[in-house]
């Protein structure tokens, strides 16, 4: 007879996301997981399977609720030049929280654990890769309305906001202060234009 589960995976997921984030894979122990969510280890085992396993669900997780909200303004059909710079403020938020002192866990993961860990890897260029296609979508519909230049070069400029989020999340995590950020974004908006 099998053991019914009882705990909230969800929940689980979301404290094991907020460990990861703050100590990464490798400083992480399964100890530290069964302190931070309150699961046996056997649970975690049982619903997860072993720690790269709960890393990878974790990552999953961290993607469906925070990078799904980062990049809400940016899915949108019609997502404009305006969307973007609402993106960026967003990110400029949480750069400036307690939360965002800790960077990207993406952004970790590519430093981390992405060069030893072929399906890791794949996760992160995976989401570098959607970061890419909505900034394409919108610096498009922005060539359309004459916001920016009919001679700029899309791809290359999707692919340089999605770099200058990665660049935001390792100077937050390096301890740089609200302004030198701000100012690297703002250097990073007016190549739009």
């Amino acid at each position: 007879m099998s053991r019914t589960q009882e705990f909230d995976a969800n929940e689980a997921l979301d404290r094991a996301v907020a460990l990861f984030w703050e100590k990464g894979f490798l400083d992480s122990s399964m100890d530290d997981l069964v302190k931070a969510t309150g699961v046996s280890r056997y649970g975690i085992y049982g619903t997860f399977g072993n720690k790269r396993e709960f890393f990878k669900a974790s990552l999953r997780r961290y993607v469906d609720r925070i990078v799904s909200h980062m990049q809400r303004p940016l899915r949108k059909r019609d997502a404009s030049l305006a969307e973007i710079q609402e993106y960026f403020a967003k990110l400029l938020q949480l750069a400036g929280s307690d939360r965002g002192r800790l960077g990207c866990l993406i952004c970790n993961t590519a430093t981390e654990v992405a060069p030893h860990d072929e399906d890791v890897g794949r996760a992160v260029r995976a989401v570098f890769d959607e970061y890419s296609r909505v900034f394409k979508r919108a610096l498009r519909n922005a060539q359309a309305r004459g916001e920016i230049g009919k001679d700029c070069d899309i791809s290359a400029l999707a692919w340089y906001l999605t770099g200058v989020i990665q660049g935001v999340a390792v100077m937050v995590r390096a301890g740089y202060g609200k302004e030198r950020i701000r100012e690297f974004v703002k250097v990073a908006m007016r190549t739009l234009r």
